[in-house]
């Protein structure tokens, strides 16, 4: 992922004020860029630039943190040279694990590198949609098969399978990991969380556990929950109470 890249991905609003937070999307797996643009319409509408940002599938899925790593540290590093122009404050929004996989490489990177103290200080909020899911064989199956056709679901699925079987061989219970990482991820930032009781990728009742904790924590915790909503089509399905939650996060993170 090259900085031009990154550029070419950038949404500049033109209302923007000094004071508004730059904002980095962080699609979900099998994510298209013509998708995540509506979300950087949206900020852009309401004075927000933003960064969309989408791993590719197979550095998701990698039996290895390295790839997952280094694609974070190539949006952190696009970050720094970002604010050397404009310096601003920063939200990070994930949607569904395909997002999360890049900001807990992106909590690490920050916590263990000085180098990204910066960004570590300039971070104002978090936004998770659908996110973070707790990782099963059946989700993720679905997941990496999402809005894919036969044959290509099954093939993808089978290849998932023997991925899984031989990432629990390697190097353990990555799924498992990652989910006690998000669980004691506390970065001290207001967040706001949006997710459905009926999404079939992300278990409600789990994230609900996640919730309370961070809670428990003494984190600022903003959330949108609905009965009725598929995982990661929110702003599609409840336009209205989406883009007011989000509005009325950012204008609170929003620094004078």
């Amino acid at each position: 992922m090259a900085v031009q890249q990154l550029a070419k991905a950038e949404t500049i609003s033109p209302v923007e004020s000094e004071h508004a937070p730059f904002v980095v999307l962080m699609g979900w797996v099998n994510c298209e860029h013509k998708y995540l643009a509506k979300y950087s319409e949206l900020l852009s509408k309401h004075g927000y630039s933003s960064l969309r940002t989408i791993q590719p599938t197979f550095t998701g899925f990698s039996v290895a943190e390295a790839p997952r790593r280094l694609w974070a540290s190539n949006i952190l590093n696009y970050l720094l040279e970002r604010q050397k122009v404009q310096r601003r404050s920063i939200v990070f929004w994930q949607f569904s694990n395909g997002g999360c996989w890049v900001f807990e490489q992106i909590v690490a990177l920050v916590q263990a590198q000085a180098r990204y103290e910066p960004i570590k200080n300039a971070m104002a909020g978090l936004i998770f949609d659908s996110a973070p899911c707790v990782m099963t064989i059946r989700s993720g199956r679905a997941a990496i098969s999402e809005g894919t056709n036969f044959p290509i679901k099954q093939l993808l699925q089978a290849a998932f399978l023997v991925m899984t079987l031989l990432t629990f061989a390697l190097v353990g219970n990555t799924p498992k990991r990652f989910w006690i990482r998000m669980l004691d991820e506390k970065l001290a930032v207001p967040r706001l969380y949006f997710y459905s009781t009926d999404d079939k990728l992300c278990d409600a009742k789990e994230l609900e556990t996640l919730l309370d904790k961070k809670q428990q924590q003494g984190l600022d915790v903003r959330v949108k929950r609905w009965d009725k909503s598929a995982h990661c089509a929110h702003l599609r399905k409840h336009p209205d109470e989406y883009v007011a939650e989000v509005q009325a996060f950012l204008t609170k993170v929003s620094k004078p």
